[in-house]
């Protein structure tokens, strides 16, 4: 007798099969005298912009030249936004900045206090004392 399989459709995971970079577009908005903006300014005329621009190809990158203090706009597939004020930063750490905010998913950071993380139930169920029959019940 053969074996079938159940049949079941797939669940769509990022990460498996294809994957979809959260952060789809950034902005880098800058002042061409400004000087809270020197640090962008150097990003700008080095190169280093047009590297992580080359590294990151699912990326937009958006460069606007308004006046005003720097700041650097993330846009994530949640369709939320992130906007980080990089006045007076020098060219690392606006690196840096990109980096770390082009990495995240565009969710709140939040403390998880948990050891394990699952999306499935336990198969056991909560464990309680007072799920036990009265006369298996511990005694103090």
């Amino acid at each position: 007798m053969p074996i079938k399989a159940i049949p079941k459709i797939s669940l769509a995971r990022n990460g498996v099969g294809a994957f979809v970079a959260p952060c789809h577009r950034i902005t880098v908005q800058y002042c061409n005298w400004g000087g809270s903006s020197t640090g962008l300014r150097q990003v700008l005329s080095s190169g280093q912009l047009d590297h992580i621009a080359r590294q990151k190809k699912y990326t937009f990158f958006e460069v606007v030249k308004k006046s005003g203090h720097p700041s650097l706009t993330f846009h994530y597939n949640n369709d939320t936004t992130q906007v980080v004020d990089i006045a007076n930063l020098d060219s690392e750490k606006i690196v840096e900045k990109l980096e770390e905010y082009s990495q995240r998913s565009g969710n709140k950071l939040i403390k998880f206090n948990h050891k394990v993380m699952s999306n499935n139930d336990s198969v056991r169920g909560i464990w309680s004392p007072l799920h036990m029959p009265k006369g298996h019940r511990h005694k103090i």
